[in-house]
């Protein structure tokens, strides 16, 4: 099984464009010379970049890539009573998927045998019976992506009076001129979530024949197993990490030099 987790970076033109709109607006707005635009707008330029990103919509800055095997790398290390799961389930399929719900079971908890009767049943709906000497397996390709909502972090600020004032943006301005921007820390969360069509003769692996509906069923009931791995593997973590780097550059070619961003 292969996993990787990498970020995003945005190409460095992406950056140029956005930072050279918001000083064409601003300066079309201003009317003023260009190496004078940001010791004039102190506070207002603040609303302003905040627009500029808005065209961005999102802001995909991590990706946590992996390539999985079913079932193996669904069950980790531990012993299967593989053999006791298909004998309940060949004798009667439709209760035994009813028992793959803990509330099922005294006290609400799967029994230690039960654990991964939910795997057992997709495997039974691919064609896999692990109850029986059977190697095969399917090789599933996935990427989860995370960054920032753009426009669910930008709702949360607040015009204030004067209109260019923003809740939950605070501008410092030392002695010296130096200018620091304190933000509200964009959220982050997973932006999208995809698993890639199979190939397994191009990945030289043993191919299990798969009709269009056990291959939804597969999908639909490994996705969250999936995205699970990816948020164990640090997935938002680095989303955030990267999110913060990206907007920090953005807001320092405004002219800022210190970014905080206040949880």
């Amino acid at each position: 099984m292969a996993r990787k987790r990498r970020p995003l970076l945005f190409p460095a033109l992406l950056l140029l464009a956005v930072s050279g709109a918001f000083l064409y607006a601003a300066w079309r707005m201003n009317g003023l010379p260009l190496g004078q635009l940001f010791a004039a707008r102190k506070t207002s330029a603040s609303w302003s970049i905040l627009e500029e990103i808005r065209l961005l919509n999102d802001l995909e800055t991590a990706a946590y890539e992996m390539k999985v095997v079913f079932p193996y790398d669904f069950i980790g290390d531990e012993e299967v009573n593989w053999s006791y799961l298909k004998l309940q389930y060949d004798r009667e399929p439709r209760l035994f998927m009813a028992k793959t719900d803990p509330a099922w079971h005294p006290g609400g908890r799967l029994p230690a045998d039960w654990e991964y009767a939910e795997i057992y049943t997709l495997c039974r709906q691919v064609g896999i019976d692990p109850g029986r000497p059977d190697y095969r397996f399917v090789v599933m390709s996935a990427s989860v992506r995370a960054g920032v909502d753009l426009d669910l972090w930008l709702d949360e600020f607040t015009a204030g009076k004067p209109d260019d004032d923003v809740g939950g943006i605070t501008v410092t301005v030392d002695e010296d001129g130096t200018r620091t921007l304190e933000i509200a820390a964009p959220p982050v969360i997973v932006m999208s979530f995809i698993i890639k069509d199979r190939d397994a003769v191009a990945d030289g692996f043993p191919d299990v024949p798969l009709t269009p509906e056990s291959w939804r069923l597969l999908v639909e009931g490994l996705r969250p197993r999936l995205r699970e791995m990816a948020l164990e593997g640090g997935l938002l973590e680095t989303a955030e990490k990267e999110s913060r780097s990206f907007l920090t550059e953005i807001f320092m070619a405004a002219g800022y030099d210190n970014v905080v961003f206040t949880n």
